[in-house]
């Protein structure tokens, strides 16, 4: 089974000391096609940056800090540890044994705006972009640059491991990075939903926050209870969600109080 999570806006350093062997080993699949994103960003002026990615002044001060950085390759993080969002924190990858942390590297992928596939292992340098920034070559939003990239070697993927399914995490800007009617020849695709239970009985999705955190959960119990297979996973015994029957096919409900 395939996971595929998404990128998350908040980042760390990454101000480990890589190898080039290192880097060569484990440089993301759209490494090259990255860089020139960067370099367009790092040739505008910070208000330019700003308007652009629709962000604060300071925050584009700190990303063209981060595109005059960019080329230098002898620092970074594993893409896994780079992100410190919400569904990476409560995924917890620093905290799972050597094993189980082999095992999330051979199941999750991670979708981005700037490198669009990452494996778990992927070198990554921080970046501060998102899926609607009109920041690819051709001026379109890097959710449409990267959707026919991104879905071939989301496909490769599935041929060189013989997957038959994928569960999808991703909120719905990410999600766009993806043709799925292409990916749902290779496979079957599921989709894990989750309702809050209010009174009286009515369900409704979760915040925003709670929603990342449950898939950061979910995610964790895949890894850690070897989960193989979506069906698997209603069978999981969690505190804060439980899965319930549905009748629609490829998608999994769990209801959190």
């Amino acid at each position: 089974m395939l996971v595929l999570i998404a990128e998350s806006k908040t980042m760390a350093p990454c101000a480990e000391s890589i190898r080039p062997l290192g880097y060569e080993a484990h440089a993301p699949a759209f490494a090259s096609r990255a860089d020139s994103i960067m370099e367009a960003a790092g040739k505008m002026s910070v208000d330019e940056l700003a308007g652009k990615v629709k962000i604060s002044v300071p925050m584009a001060r700190k990303l063209h800090q981060m595109a005059y950085d960019f080329p230098h390759k002898e620092s970074g993080c594993k893409a896994i540890e780079a992100f410190t969002g919400v569904v990476f924190k409560s995924f917890g990858y620093k905290s799972l044994s050597e094993s189980e942390q082999n095992t999330a590297d051979g199941c999750v992928g991670i979708i981005s705006s700037l490198y669009g596939w990452l494996r778990p292992d992927d070198v990554v340098k921080p970046y501060r972009l998102d899926f609607t920034t009109p920041m690819a070559p051709d001026g379109e939003t890097l959710a449409n640059y990267w959707r026919e990239s991104v879905t071939g070697e989301i496909a490769k993927r599935l041929a060189e491991t013989n997957d038959s399914d994928v569960l999808n995490l991703l909120p719905g800007d990410a999600a766009k990075c993806i043709d799925w009617k292409k990916i749902e020849q290779k496979a079957k695709v599921w989709k894990a939903e989750f309702y809050e239970v209010r009174p009286g009985g009515e369900l409704r999705t979760p915040n925003s926050n709670k929603l990342k955190m449950l898939r950061g959960e979910l995610l964790r119990h895949i890894v850690t209870d070897k989960l193989i297979s979506p069906e698997d996973l209603k069978g999981i015994v969690s505190d804060n969600f439980m899965p319930e029957p549905s009748e629609i096919p490829g998608k999994l409900i769990f209801v959190t109080a």
